[in-house]
């Protein structure tokens, strides 16, 4: 009895910290992996670095992701709200007209 009330308890308290921490689909595969090899894949992958807290946002599926880092690995992927990328509600910010490649990651959601 002693024993199903401590697996139970544990059970309540571990449960909810999983659910959090669950990482989009498309890069949720990337959790684990050493953190410059990463980074490629999440470009490839549509992602693009705006700036400031492992912040990416992916244009194509409108998600918005901050990545953790522990001892040079991807220790979790966690999709966070669209303003932390620069997007307000969905939409996507004004593009500049003079927009250079170099300068894109700055306008996520933006595109040449």
């Amino acid at each position: 009895m002693r024993i199903s009330v401590m697996i139970i308890a544990s059970a309540s308290i571990l449960l909810p910290t999983a659910t959090l921490a669950k990482s989009p689909a498309d890069i949720a595969d990337l959790v684990g992996a050493r953190a410059p090899g990463a980074e490629s894949e999440m470009q490839s992958r549509g992602y693009v670095d705006v700036g400031g807290n492992n912040t990416w946002w992916n244009d194509g599926t409108k998600t918005c992701v901050r990545v953790h880092v522990s001892q040079g690995h991807y220790s979790a992927i966690s999709q966070i709200k669209l303003s932390a990328c620069g997007q307000a509600g969905g939409k996507t910010t004004e593009c500049p007209p003079d927009l250079s490649q170099a300068d894109l990651y700055k306008h996520p959601g933006c595109s040449l």
